[in-house]
């Protein structure tokens, strides 16, 4: 809970420093970049299968 706290804090501070449209734009970007790394390792597999097959 006090984690939490701590993150709610952080937040509320990040918006007061930086503006809530940055805001929004840092936290979207956090959130992309997991699904981006995900793409990426599924072009790779889809590379490697298809390499296979073509031999």
């Amino acid at each position: 809970m006090e984690q939490s706290a701590a993150v709610f804090g952080a937040v509320i501070e990040m918006i007061e420093n930086v503006g809530f449209p940055i805001f929004i734009s840092l936290f979207l970007l956090y959130r992309m970049e997991a699904k981006l790394n995900a793409v990426v390792q599924a072009v790779n597999q889809l590379t490697a299968v298809l390499s296979q097959k073509k031999q």
